[in-house]
């Protein structure tokens, strides 16, 4: 089935379409419920009677075909300046921490502001959100980022000793090192205890789409009945434990 009769489909039968990309815990094909915040996302719109299909996606085209209207919501994204231009914006679904990690052996500034890290070279993912300023201090070569893929690659980058330091969230840094590296080797990584941002996560609805608004009421109440029967605090335990 085609993506355009696909969405048709799904819009006739009360089924939603949505994109969203790897991002382990919290989304991944290979994670329970396909990862903490698409759990969430379903058990939400499950409670308004919806059923979610996720459809994954490099995280640049999960937004920029979100943005036209290709896809009911993207899972998940910061509420950013820019992004409210195109989407609206759900409630929180939860916060994440952005730090930098660092081999334990390797001393880290003491930082107040971005330029303090300027002798550093910094592993970062593309498409991820981070901070207006940080992706400015790359463009302007202010700070010496690398910019990869995925999160993984960074983490090879540090571990071989290529770069200092990279920036992601503390539930999924750690998930990353416990489950693709030896832990032998996990253990010689930290993470520096001031975040560069504490972001909170979203599902955007593009507003192109004539139902977003709709579909956006409808998810912010399913999400105000999970959290209120104790679902989610479920879901988040199980997230604390390595469940997804």
């Amino acid at each position: 089935m085609g993506l355009v009769s696909a969405v048709t489909f799904c819009a006739e039968r009360k089924n939603l379409l949505i994109a969203t990309g790897d991002f382990p815990p919290w989304t991944s094909e290979a994670s329970k419920g396909q990862g903490f915040v698409n759990h969430v996302i379903t058990a939400a719109f499950a409670r308004q009677g919806y059923t979610v299909y996720y459809h994954f996606l490099p995280w640049a085209r999960s937004y920029s075909d979100t943005e036209r209207g290709e896809f009911s919501a993207l899972s998940y994204w910061a509420c950013s300046e820019k992004t409210q231009k195109t989407f609206y914006c759900s409630d929180p679904m939860h916060t994440e921490s952005y730090v930098f990690f660092h081999k334990k052996t390797k001393a880290f500034p003491n930082w107040q502001k971005l330029s303090d890290l300027k002798a550093l070279q910094i592993g970062a993912t593309r498409g991820y959100t981070y901070t207006k300023e940080f992706w400015k201090a790359h463009k302007n070569n202010t700070l010496n980022i690398i910019v990869n893929n995925n999160d993984e690659t960074s983490f090879k980058m540090l571990l071989k000793g290529r770069i200092d330091t990279v920036i992601v969230s503390s539930i999924t840094g750690f998930l990353i090192l416990n489950t693709k590296f030896n832990p032998i080797i996990a253990q010689t990584i930290t993470f520096n205890s001031k975040p560069l941002v504490d972001n909170t996560a979203h599902l955007l609805f593009p507003k192109d789409r004539k139902n977003s608004q709709h579909l956006l009421k409808e998810f912010n109440q399913g999400l105000l009945k999970i959290k209120e029967d104790g679902t989610y605090e479920k879901y988040f335990d199980d997230l604390i434990t390595g469940k997804y």
